[in-house]
Order: structure tokens, then C-alpha cells, then sequence
């Protein structure tokens, strides 16, 4: 167990209640009491009376009945209903789903008695696990990902070992008068750690109207869609076919948001056969996922207060993909589980200096005898054993030839538009010490379209004995933003050598990048001039002692502005050399199983000749990138395309909330930026829907007189 982590315990209790009652029952026969099955969803109170499948015999009208539940069902008797039980599901935390026991006895006053089992069917779906290559993890559909009760991201897969704890995803910005505002988490344990899963800052589901968050949305949004390749490829091939029925995760894929709630038109991907914007499996229409499995979820940061970081809300919208290969002959891919997120800024507001982030708590086994380092051009951080033996001997330890596990950005988010393809490489071909040393879509011909790759890594402790207080685990969000930006909790820049600060060691210049190595070839962490120190930087030249390490990648800054859209692309890599002399020997293996993965990512071609995303994914239409500003508007709003000669084939629609079609102009009418007149139209929320015969993108307009 983590040091400072108090898992939820999940292991259920008893609880006995004694009741007497005097109800009238007309019944014949023998006294018999029979089993009874109760469904329950979290927080949503269940009536269900236990007695009316039981056998009471006529003229007994005096019984007690002695009930017992499971840990957290709580129950009460409904006096005015004889034996009416109101049963309710009140875990701390999403994420227990499953079957409880339970039991009551009923006997008379003439000493006639009779016991029946209760099976209490836990609906939980907020979590589901990816497992078609070689690595079991679990997502979790409001984002703490990996982590429940013990660690979740098994590798080998059936093996019992695990890598990573947890990972989570962070966001923070500044609004026009410079206050913060940040959603992010580690394990939900709030600024003073208490037990963890209690303190979220995310929530599941979409942004809504305040007044329409409720513990019933929460169920209905607490959900984990869970889909293969081969479910969509079946639906598309047997939708018409009489009698036929699409599995459960197909018919109730989310493809369209309840607008009445203040829900967005448009929210789970899926392929629109007859372009109406309602998603129709009946009629055809299916879900867009990536990969061979795919797990889809949502979640915000508006529904209820960050108890983990206190920060203030962003009225953020984040869409995640979770997506594996079944590719077993390719090494990268079978170790690999990838992540997209989608951010969408539902506020008002428009967040400066906005910088994303991706914590993981990495631990290769045992965790209290693990390394931590970054790639700068790989865009990778990564764990690695700090002994050549993982553990002691210990069931979950990987033992001899430990293993290394990794993260990757693919890519970040878009940056700044400054109506420039900005290019990769000097006049004399040299790699330019800028951005593009790991970005991406840079010289492409593209205007525009650049993504950020790792603008930042840095580490901190889980209450090592000697450690500076600003060293360790963020507390506010003013902690955790500094750490987006390459500070320490006391607000100093981090820099190289040592442990990345003046008081351990470092002797400069101020970096972006905390134990590079030498991956950083250009020294572009350190203002592409070489450091005041030797460039070889890692915990072992620092002198560490090995522990339990957790890292923080990050990427930006950007302008969030309202209905604008964020990317963040992630993989989660394992390699083993299991004949190498050190741990060292599984990191050079990684780094090459990383160049695979980058290099399929970035040219959507997989080692076997597919696509690696597919045509028609919304994530990846980077021909089809759009901007409408100003936004919110008032008078006019311009649609302006990132490539100066967009296809022929768009259609430009203005949309009311509820998504019925205001104007319609197809490309090949006018000019690119297209404006559209809104001086008319009351103040409120609209939607922008660019489509063409392989893409649909749609953007959040706020119009306000």
C-alpha cells in the first residue's frame, strides 16, 4: 500500500436491524421465506418489499424480521407499507461495482421461523478495463485512472505485477482578471491527506445547467462505454438485418448531448449516415473509436467543488478515449495502452497562460526502489528499477531484469495560431532549437496546426524521511500550477543538475526538463545553451537513493478560449530485456519501441498497414482545422480555416442549442474566412458545424448583445 494513501477498504460488513411490526396478511401455508434480488445504483434509493414473494401463513399476524445488508446499503422501513424497504448504495466513491449478500430471518410469535438470502446487484459501470494485448488497466470514467483500492495497470496481463498507481489529468489558466483557475488530482485525498477517492476534483459526465447536475445524471454518466473493433464491424455490416439488435455500448453510446439540460449538441464521436446530427444505430450510425478496443468517457470539473486541489472551476468538458492494438508479433504494441483526451472550454472565460498536464505515479512492482527520468525528443518520462533486483522477494515484484514503464506525449495541445507553417529545419536543413525539436505538424505545409510536444518534466517525493518540504506532493492549486510550470512549491524554477533545485545541488541554468540524460541533444531545456554543469543529468549522477517517485509531464502554454478545443495524446509503454546485466538494458529497449510507436502515431500507419486513427476521426481532420472568432460575438463571427484552400465539398451550418439549422453555406460560395451576420439573433448559445464527406467538426458559439 502507497505511504500517505488510504485506499477505499472494500470489503464488506454486516449491519442488523431488528424491527417489530404489526401487518395483516391473508396468506396460507406453511411459514416460508424466500430469496430475494435487489438491484441498487449508488446514491439512488430502491423500494422493494422482501415479504411478497414469501408464504405467511393465514391469521399470524405478529412477526420480527431480523435484516442484514452489506457495507454501505442502508436501509429503513417504509412505516405506512407494511414491509416496504427503502434500500440505498451509499459508497464514498464510483467504482464498486458488483454483488453483496445479504439476509433475513422471519419468524412468529409461536416460534415458527424461516431465513432467506438477499443478493443486493451493485449497478456500477463507472470504470472498465482495457485487456486485448498484454496490459490489464483500468479507467475510470471521472479520470483517476489505474487506482482503486491497490494498483490496476497490470503488465504482463494475468501476471498480478503492475506498473502504475495512478495518473491523472491536470489543467490550469489564468481568466482576464488573473485569478486561477485548475481541475486536477493525484488520488483524491484533498490539500490535508485523508482517505483516498473521497476528494475529487473531476466528475463524470458532461457540462450542464448547475440546476441539472443530480445523483441521477451522475448514474447515467458514471458510465465506462466499453467497445472492440469487431462490434462496430459487425453493427455496420447487420444493422438492417431483420431482427437484429446492437449490443448495449452501441445503442447507448452517447453521441448526442441533452440539450434541454444545457448538455452540448454533439459529444461522443460517431460516423452520421444521413448527416441529421442525431446518432441513430438503428438507421446505421455507429461510434467512432481508435484501436482494436476502446473504452469512451467523460468528465468536468463544474459539478461539484475541487476537494482535492481547492482550485477554482474552470467549466471544463473533457472527452477520453482509452485504446488498445490486438497486435501480438509487434512488441511496441502489445506493451502499449494509449489515451486521447478531448478539452472543451463550456465557460465564458478565456484562460491565458493555460497549461496542461499528465501526473503518473509510476511503480514497477515493488515502489520503493524505482528511479525516475525523461526523453526530451522522445516527448517520453519513464520509471526504472534503482537496483538490478526489483523488490525482495515480494509476490507483486518483477524480480530479476525488471522491467521500465513509460509515458509519452504523442502530442499536445494546439499552439497560438500565428498564420505561419512554422518550419522544422534551418535553410541549411539543421533542426531548429525551438518547439520543433518534439512537436508536431511542424513544415508540413500546414498553417497553423502545430501541436506542442513535452514542454516540461520535473518529479517529487511521497514523504521520503529528509526530503524539502517543496519537493513534494502539491497541496492547493497554487502548488500544482507551479509545478505545470517548472517551479517548486516555494516557487522557485527549477534547475539542472542535483535534484533541480539550489538547495540540492543544481548548478543551472533554469530548465524545463528534470533528469534528461543526454536526450535534450540541442540543450533546448536549458535556452539552447549548454548547462553550467556536466550535460549528463540523471538520479544516478545526482547520488540518489532509490524510492517511490512521482512524475509530472508538461505541456503549453495556450489560449483557452470559450468553445474552443484542446488535444492531449498519450501512450503508456513496457519493455523487458530480460538479458540484460541492468535495468539500463530495458530503458534502451524502450527508447527503440518508443521511436516505433511515435513514427506509427505520426504517420497513422501501424507496423501491419493500417491505420493507426483512422480516416473520419475528429482528433486527427488536421486538413479541416477551424477558428471562429471572435467568440463570444455580438455583431458578425468569422469561420476561418487553418489551410488556405480547404476542400470544395464543406458545408458551413449555424445552429441554435438545440440544433436546428439557422444558415447554410457550402464553401464554394464564398471566401475563406466565412462570416456569417448574428446581429439579429438574441444573446445565447450556438453551434458552428463544418462538415465534409469524411469529417464533421462542431464549435460552441456564444453570441452576446
Amino acid at each position: 500500500m502507497k505511504k500517505n494513501v488510504s485506499a477505499l477498504n472494500t470489503v464488506l460488513g454486516i449491519i442488523l436491524l431488528t424491527i417489530t411490526c404489526f401487518p395483516s396478511f391473508s396468506q396460507t401455508g406453511t411459514l416460508r421465506a424466500m430469496n430475494d434480488t435487489i438491484d441498487l445504483y449508488p446514491g439512488i434509493p430502491q423500494v422493494y418489499d422482501i415479504l411478497a414473494n414469501d408464504t405467511i401463513p393465514a391469521g399470524d399476524t405478529i412477526r420480527l424480521v431480523n435484516l442484514t445488508t452489506g457495507n454501505y446499503i442502508s436501509c429503513q422501513k417504509i412505516h405506512d407499507s407494511n414491509w416496504k424497504w427503502t434500500f440505498t448504495f451509499n459508497v464514498p466513491q464510483w467504482g464498486s461495482g458488483g454483488e453483496v449478500q445479504g439476509s433475513y430471518r422471519i419468524f412468529t410469535l409461536s416460534m415458527d421461523t424461516s431465513s432467506a438470502k438477499i443478493l443486493f446487484r451493485i449497478h456500477d459501470k463507472s470504470f472498465g478495463y482495457l485487456e486485448i494485448n498484454n496490459v490489464r488497466a483500468r479507467f475510470c470514467a471521472s479520470g483517476p485512472h489505474f487506482f482503486f483500492d491497490s494498483s490496476q495497470y497490470e503488465v504482463p496481463k494475468g501476471s498480478g505485477k503492475t506498473s502504475i498507481f495512478s495518473n491523472s489529468l491536470w489543467i490550469g489558466g489564468k481568466d482576464g482578471q488573473g485569478q486561477l483557475h485548475f481541475a486536477g488530482e493525484r488520488y483524491r485525498q484533498g490539500p490535508l491527506p485523508g482517505p483516498a477517492g473521497t476528494h475529487p476534483d473531476w466528475y463524470a459526465g458532461p457540462v450542464m445547467d448547475s440546476a441539472k447536475y443530480s445523483v441521477y445524471m451522475d448514474t447515467l454518466w458514471n458510465y465506462v462505454w466499453n467497445l472492440k473493433k469487431s462490434d462496430i464491424d459487425f453493427h455496420k455490416a447487420h444493422f438492417s438485418d431483420p431482427g437484429y439488435t446492437p449490443i448495449h455500448d452501441i445503442v447507448s453510446w452517447p453521441g448526442n448531448g441533452n440539450t434541454a439540460a444545457g448538455q452540448s449538441l454533439i459529444l461522443a464521436p460517431f460516423y452520421d449516415v444521413n448527416g441529421d446530427q442525431t446518432y441513430d444505430p438503428f438507421s446505421g450510425d455507429y461510434p467512432i473509436i481508435r484501436g482494436d478496443q476502446a473504452l469512451f468517457f467523460i468528465f468536468n470539473d463544474d459539478r461539484g467543488p475541487h476537494l482535492e486541489s481547492e482550485g477554482a472551476k474552470l467549466r471544463v468538458e473533457v472527452h477520453g478515449m482509452a485504446y488498445a492494438f490486438d497486435m501480438p508479433e509487434d512488441s511496441a504494441m502489445k506493451n502499449t495502452v494509449f489515451l486521447n483526451y478531448k478539452l472543451f472550454n463550456r465557460s465564458q472565460n478565456t484562460y491565458d497562460s493555460a497549461m496542461l498536464g499528465n501526473f503518473t505515479d509510476i511503480d514497477l512492482g515493488y515502489p520503493n526502489d524505482d528511479y525516475i527520468g525523461c526523453d526530451v525528443e522522445r516527448n517520453m518520462y519513464f520509471g526504472y528499477n534503482g537496483t538490478p533486483i526489483d523488490g525482495t522477494g515480494q509476490p507483486y515484484a518483477y524480480g530479476e531484469n525488471p522491467p521500465v514503464q513509460s509515458v509519452t506525449l504523442l502530442a499536445g495541445p494546439y499552439m497560438n495560431p500565428d498564420g505561419a507553417d512554422n518550419p522544422r529545419f534551418s535553410n541549411t536543413g539543421a533542426q531548429l532549437c525551438d518547439f520543433s525539436v518534439n512537436g508536431l505538424n511542424f513544415g508540413d505545409t500546414i498553417v497553423d496546426n502545430e501541436r506542442y510536444g513535452l514542454q516540461g518534466f520535473m518529479y517529487f517525493n511521497n514523504g521520503v524521511s529528509g526530503v524539502p518540504a517543496y519537493m513534494t506532493d502539491p497541496a492547493y492549486a497554487a502548488d500544482y500550477y507551479q509545478m505545470l510550470c517548472g517551479k517548486w512549491r516555494d516557487g522557485t524554477t527549477m534547475m539542472y543538475g542535483g535534484n533541480g533545485h539550489a538547495g540540492t545541488g543544481a548548478y543551472g541554468p533554469a530548465c524545463r526538463f528534470m533528469f534528461p540524460g543526454e536526450s535534450d541533444t540541442l540543450n533546448w531545456g536549458v535556452g539552447c545553451t549548454p548547462p553550467n554543469g556536466p550535460v549528463n543529468w540523471t538520479e544516478e549522477t545526482a547520488m540518489n537513493n532509490p524510492q517511490d517517485r512521482r512524475g509530472l509531464g508538461s505541456t503549453g502554454p495556450f489560449t483557452f478560449k470559450p468553445g474552443d478545443v484542446q488535444e492531449l495524446d498519450i501512450a503508456f509503454s513496457w519493455a523487458r530485456d530480460y538479458g540484460g546485466r541492468s535495468p539500463l538494458s530495458s530503458l534502451a529497449k524502450l527508447r527503440l519501441l518508443t521511436d516505433q510507436i511515435n513514427k506509427a502515431f505520426t504517420t497513422n500507419k501501424l507496423s501491419n498497414g493500417n491505420q493507426f486513427y483512422g480516416i473520419g476521426d475528429p482528433g486527427h481532420s488536421s486538413d479541416l482545422l477551424v477558428n471562429v472568432y471572435p467568440n463570444p460575438a455580438a455583431d458578425h463571427v468569422n469561420i476561418e480555416f487553418a489551410k488556405s484552400n480547404p476542400p470544395a465539398d464543406i458545408t458551413i451550418d449555424l445552429l441554435t442549442s438545440q440544433g436546428n439549422s439557422i444558415q447554410r453555406i457550402s464553401l464554394a460560395e464564398c471566401r475563406n474566412p466565412v462570416r456569417f451576420d448574428i446581429f439579429r439573433l438574441p444573446s445565447g448559445f450556438y453551434y458552428i458545424k463544418v462538415t465534409t464527406k469524411e469529417s464533421m467538426t462542431v464549435k460552441k458559439l456564444v453570441i452576446m448583445h
